[in-house]
């Protein structure tokens, strides 16, 4: 070895001498170079001024000196020059460069005949620059031959240094190579050996069927795996190989390894789940030699399917036993709320899931009534309620085929379906299986778990089916519960206690011995009321008579024992507060026509005996209503406004007199748009102030004057107003938008309406395009109108016409289909019940696709709520009016708050 390494060391230091001197040589020459042409461009310009002085003009000597000066700047040119390294030389021959460019054109000027002196002193001073670059030129030559000798020196002092350093570790090389020839022929001794003994066992080891490998002890590296576990693990060389990179798919050695717990001529047995095969494996590891390495070799016999089968029947057990333990749970426990909580810590304890839940879905939307977190799992409760159904649309195809939705990791929605990974992330959800709740064949809602553990998630399905199942039967049993007994106890009309529930609590009270007061009610003329006004505005009374004990006794319990008897138990109470109360209560029937009653009372300091208590207070009663009787022989008294009141209207005299007295107001309620919630046009509505104070409604007044045919006067008393409020709107700047005046059946049978009405609006100057004609779907049983003809003259004209009170009629949907109508009104009978009532709310999204269909605008009447509200906007109404918006108001307070609004936008 040192025999041929030395040569190659002094062949190399040989090169790098030659290289270095070489290169030294290159650059002395290149600034020899320099330096003559430095002296070359001194002298070849002192030639040139002599000859311009003595008139003999030498352009190519310029052209050459410039070629020079340039080359020596730059070290570009053809003249073999080199760039001088020297900031010195270089400032030089930037002043040289410099002063070239004046000295050339004085020499100019001179052939022109300037003045030869200037020429001469100028290039006095160039010849001392020149030197100077010479000069400075020569200084560097001189300290760069200089430095190369140096470094010559020391490159060869530091081989020669190298050479004897080299010399000294050869030997001690030598020496210890020697060394490790004697150990290596003892290794290859009894690797030899230790290869036979290998061979002697591969064979066998290859023809078992279970996996056996052996990896080494310190690195990992696979030294050898038999044909089954290369088939079962695809290894076609072991080549580097790391036995957790290769047998477990690992990129670093397992934390289970065995490798530090062995010891030696022991063997290790454990079990596990390889998660490439998915197999499960008894292992049995121990320590071993292999080719002269410490080695681990393991060897695994698959038991999976046993452990299949046993791990199945385990979960069906204890899934059986869950099951059982959350229906008995459902049945035993009196509060279905308290029920249900137990029920899903059951199943998400069960599951070791994170979180177990139900929603339910309500007009619409969907609410978390129920959830159990595991401890340390932020409760999601509170961020799940009022939440559109249409961010499970996905999950509503499975559920409409009684299927559950599986997503057993997050993100592979994460790209399908943003806006659902967005909601489920932010709640820490990893994966999920919901399972959806049905009652009577309708999703109601679902049940589900948060990240379940993923060898579990497969088989939830079944047993959140089967819970669900039992849940809906302890939910409709539950609401039978309530429902019996809420009709068993309470009346339905007034929600008081009724009879059965009477006689039960006083039953209880027989022998208490606390203070008691009562009070007996019945309602006066209840009967007058029926059968003057039906049984309907009779119910009202009831109502509002429960209403009024109500807000009076806070403390009481309160009884409807028959059609209208009140009965008011008030337990514990002193007899002050009592009578306090009873004087209450009459002061509010006293004086008040609608709704009067006869009332008795009777207080107890101690209950001895508690039907004579109420017997005392029904005989009060009685007698108060004796009185009453004498009093009010006739029950006319009951109509919500007096006759005597209004019957002056019926002359059409005083009807005109209160017109010009403006006795009768017109109201405005706005039309709002879904969109954006703002006003899109209003409803002009008529009310009668007689006096201060009084204002009437127009269900009092029209039915009078349409008895008498004066109700003209009202409709286009109503009209002309409407127009001068737009034309006012108008005058002041102000936006304009569609307002609607109703017309009743005699005016609309008056010959050459739209001819009047047209003439009103020209009379205003507004266009007949901002008046809707509301009319009443009734129109379609008048024989003497000919209703089409007249809808036709309106919208010929250039009004709109809006069929009003769609739905209270039977005949409503015959008028639509043989008159065209530009707008409908949906009547709020339709829209009360539309939350709660599916059929009512089929028939609206019909009623919506027909006109949509046939360009009618729809406008749904008497909104008084947010649920009414988005499930008329989800059936495809654009246009809402109602008290949730804006009750009636006077056209003053609407301009402020509408029109106010408007002028500040």
């Amino acid at each position: 070895m040192q025999k041929r390494i030395f040569p190659v060391i002094f062949t190399i230091a040989l090169v790098f001498s030659s290289i270095f001197s070489v290169s030294c040589l290159h650059n002395l020459q290149g600034n020899a170079r320099v330096i003559n042409h430095a002296g070359i461009v001194r002298g070849a310009t002192q030639r040139l001024v002599k000859e311009e002085l003595n008139g003999i003009p030498n352009d190519l000597l310029i052209a050459k000196l410039d070629g020079i000066l340039d080359e020596l700047q730059s070290g570009n040119g053809d003249h073999g020059l080199i760039r001088m390294d020297s900031r010195e030389f270089q400032d030089l021959i930037l002043q040289m460069v410099a002063d070239w460019s004046i000295l050339k054109e004085e020499i100019y000027l001179v052939r022109a005949g300037g003045d030869a002196e200037l020429l001469f002193k100028n290039s006095e001073s160039y010849f001392d620059l020149a030197d100077q670059a010479v000069l400075a030129a020569e200084q560097f030559s001189e300290k760069r031959e200089l430095l190369a000798e140096k470094s010559l020196l020391l490159l060869n002092c530091f081989f020669v240094l190298m050479i004897f350093f080299f010399y000294l570790y050869s030997s001690g090389q030598a020496r210890r190579q020697k060394k490790l020839q004697d150990i290596e022929e003892e290794d290859r001794k009894r690797k030899e050996h230790l290869s036979h003994m290998v061979d002697n066992l591969l064979g066998p080891m290859n023809e078992i069927s279970e996996l056996v490998y052996v990896s080494d002890l310190e690195d990992h590296t696979l030294l050898f795996v038999n044909k089954a576990g290369q088939e079962t693990f695809h290894v076609d060389t072991m080549d580097g190989q790391k036995c957790y990179k290769v047998l477990q798919g690992f990129d670093s050695p397992c934390e289970f390894c065995t490798s530090p717990i062995l010891k030696e001529g022991e063997i290790y047995t454990w079990e596990y789940t390889n998660p490439l095969t998915r197999r499960h494996y008894i292992l049995k590891d121990r320590l071993i030699q292999w080719e002269g390495r410490a080695a681990r070799m393991e060897l695994a016999f698959d038991t999976t399917e046993s452990e299949k089968e046993k791990l199945q029947l385990k979960l069906t057990l204890e899934t059986n036993e869950m099951i059982t333990e959350c229906v008995q749970t459902l049945y035993q426990t009196e509060d279905i709320d308290t029920a249900i909580a137990q029920v899903l810590e059951h199943l998400g304890s069960f599951l070791s899931a994170d979180r177990a839940y139900i929603l339910y879905i309500r007009d619409g939307k969907m609410y978390n009534d129920y959830e159990w977190c595991r401890h340390g799992v932020e409760s999601q409760k509170m961020n799940l309620q009022d939440l559109p159904l249409n961010l499970i649309t996905r999950w509503l195809t499975y559920f409409s085929r009684k299927e559950c939705v599986f997503i057993e990791d997050m993100e592979q929605i994460r790209e399908s379906d943003p806006e659902e990974y967005r909601i489920l992330h932010a709640q820490s959800i990893t994966s999920l299986v919901a399972a959806p709740l049905e009652q009577d064949g309708t999703l109601i809602g679902y049940l589900g778990v948060d990240n379940p553990p993923p060898d579990r998630i497969q088989n939830i399905a079944p047993l959140l089916q089967t819970l669900c199942y039992f849940l809906m039967l302890a939910r409709s049993h539950s609401e039978s519960k309530q429902l019996l007994t809420h009709l068993s106890y309470y009346d339905k009309l007034t929600d008081f206690y009724n009879r059965n529930k009477y006689i039960v609590d006083t039953g209880a009270l027989a022998h208490s011995k606390q203070s008691v007061g009562i009070v007996y009610l019945d309602v006066n003329g209840l009967k007058d009321i029926n059968d003057h006004y039906g049984h309907e505005f009779g119910d009202r009374v009831l109502i509002e008579c429960a209403k009024r004990i109500k807000s009076t006794f806070t403390q009481a319990d309160f009884y409807r024992i028959g059609g209208d008897e009140f009965v008011i138990i008030s337990p514990g109470i002193t007899q002050e507060v009592f009578l306090n109360q009873v004087r209450e209560l009459k002061a509010r029937f006293r004086n008040d026509s609608d709704c009067q009653a006869a009332i008795g009372s009777q207080w107890m300091e101690s209950i001895e005996n508690i039907s004579r208590i109420i017997a005392a207070a029904d005989a009060k009663m009685y007698e108060n209503k004796k009185a009453f009787y004498r009093i009010n022989p006739v029950s006319r008294r009951y109509r919500r406004c007096n006759d005597r009141l209004l019957q002056h209207l019926s002359d059409s005299e005083t009807l005109k007199r209160e017109l010009a007295e403006n006795h009768f107001l017109v109201y405005f309620q706005p039309k709002i748009s879904s969109e954006n919630r703002l006003i899109v046009g209003c409803e002009a509505l008529i009310r009668y102030t007689p006096q201060p104070g009084v204002l009437i409604t127009p269900s009092e007044f029209l039915p009078l004057l349409e008895e008498f045919d004066t109700v003209s006067l009202i409709d286009f008393y109503v009209f002309r107003f409407v127009c001068s409020r737009l034309k006012a709107w108008q005058d002041q700047g102000r936006q304009i938008f569609p307002v609607s005046v109703n017309f009743s059946l005699r005016t609309l049978r008056e010959a050459a309406l739209s001819e009047r009405l047209l003439a009103i609006c020209n009379q205003f100057g507004i266009p007949a395009g901002y008046l809707e004609i509301e009319i009443t779907e009734k129109v379609h049983n008048e024989e003497n109108l000919n209703i089409k003809q007249l809808i036709t003259e309106l919208q010929n004209a250039g009004f709109t016409v809006t069929l009003d009170d769609f739905g209270t009629e039977c005949a409503n949907v015959v008028l639509m289909s043989e008159v065209s109508f530009d707008a409908l009104n949906l009547d709020k009978s339709m829209v009360d019940h539309i939350t709660t009532n599916s059929r009512n709310r089929a028939i609206v999204e019909s009623i919506s696709e027909v006109c949509l269909k046939l360009g009618i605008r729809m406008v749904a009447e008497g909104i008084e709520s947010e649920e009414q509200f988005a499930v008329l906007r989800a059936c495809g109404i654009d246009l809402f009016q109602g008290y949730l918006f804006s009750k009636p108001v006077p056209v003053e307070e609407f301009e402020q708050e509408y029109l106010g609004k408007q002028e500040t936008e």
